[in-house]
């Protein structure tokens, strides 16, 4: 009987310690790297906004947290000024001369760059490396 009880309990371990390291093969997303506008929102209060195309700014994220942008960061604003800021990816913000956003994967090649505006107010991007 206790022979029966221990061949149990070892069977039970053993199948409970499956090491299933399914996990280890997900690689996290990352901002690293360079970025084109493709599209903006702008939503004019009654959230009937929808993305139009858009182009000419770009951003550069580099692994020392800091990113540069060909124009101003200031959502709508397309001044020539290159500006350089910081970003966070633990809290996933932007903060470039004085103006914040915070992005979000929709997959690996496409963030969105949502400002702080009333209404909503956000860039998408395409990964272009």
């Amino acid at each position: 009987m206790k022979k029966l009880l221990f061949i149990l309990t070892l069977a039970i371990v053993s199948i409970s310690c499956n090491n299933d390291d399914s996990n280890d093969s997900i690689t996290p997303l990352r901002i690293v790297g360079n970025w084109n506008l493709t599209a903006t929102l702008a939503d004019p209060g009654d959230g009937s906004g929808t993305f139009q195309p858009a182009s000419g700014k770009s951003l550069n994220f580099t692994d020392q947290g800091v990113v540069n942008c060909n124009v101003s960061f200031c959502f709508g604003s397309l001044t020539q000024a290159t500006s350089t800021g910081t970003y966070d990816v633990a809290t996933t913000t932007i903060d470039v001369d004085n103006c914040t956003g915070t992005y979000i994967f929709i997959d690996a090649n496409t963030i969105e760059i949502s400002h702080f505006c009333i209404e909503p107010c956000m860039e998408r991007y395409i990964r272009v490396n």
